[in-house]
């Protein structure tokens, strides 16, 4: 779809994709948990209302036992279902919440554009997600080599529509920019690729500005800023 301005093959996977992808607090381990607990339950529901129905005779002793069992794995699958659903605190997400500056630059290497923007990290019903306020505040274009930056006398702002975490150090996001009467829409990811103190202190990724407006594709870059950041 996208081929004509030159995107790497296998975007369209990454923006259908990673919408499916679970979150970063969504333990593997407990839907396992869960349906274990579900099918011992129903093993053992089945086995009592068999007794009560008089197909099948008990101990009492027995009886109470099992009783017992059906109790305990509803408790079970009630828990395990109630952490996968609520994000759980199996796993964290990265410290990525804060101010940065950007950097995206154009695959050809002749255009560029940056600003700073804050990063938001929530828990949210099935999992942990992030948004993203930022400004781009500056272009610059290369020139025989040299590259000639221009601050914005008005910043465009923009904002991401979502944002999730795919893994231990990988972040993908879509956003969408107004400027100059036009609304622009784009998509990144970025890995964590240093830490400062133990938080991340640098992300760097691709972005990709998608059609009808100067569609492009570059490298994205995010590093931890003390400049003023978006409210």
């Amino acid at each position: 779809m996208f081929n004509w301005i030159n995107l790497p093959q296998g975007l369209g996977f990454d923006l259908v994709g990673s919408l499916q992808e679970p979150a970063l607090s969504q333990n593997k381990f407990l839907p396992v948990l869960f349906y274990t607990f579900l099918a011992l339950f129903c093993l053992t529901a089945a086995i009592e209302l068999c007794a009560l129905v008089g197909w099948v005779h008990l101990d009492p002793t027995y009886e109470a036992k099992l009783f017992t069992a059906v109790i305990v794995e509803v408790a079970g699958s009630i828990i395990a279902f109630w952490k996968q659903l609520s994000g759980g605190k199996f796993s964290e997400p990265p410290a990525v919440d804060g101010g940065w500056e950007y950097e995206c630059v154009r695959e050809d290497g002749t255009y560029k554009h940056g600003g700073v923007c804050k990063l938001f990290v929530t828990r949210e019903a099935l999992g942990w997600e992030f948004s993203i306020q930022g400004r781009r505040t500056w272009i610059a274009n290369n020139v025989n080599n040299q590259w000639q930056r221009k601050d914005l006398p008005a910043p465009y702002s923009w904002d991401s529509s979502w944002g999730t975490f795919t893994g231990n150090d990988s972040l993908r996001f879509e956003y969408s920019l107004n400027a100059e009467e036009k609304s622009i829409h784009g998509y990144g990811w970025m890995s964590i690729t240093s830490h400062d103190a133990s938080k991340p202190a640098e992300l760097v990724g691709n972005s990709y500005q998608l059609p009808p407006f100067e569609p492009f594709y570059g490298s994205l870059r995010f590093w931890r800023t003390s400049k003023q950041e978006p409210s």
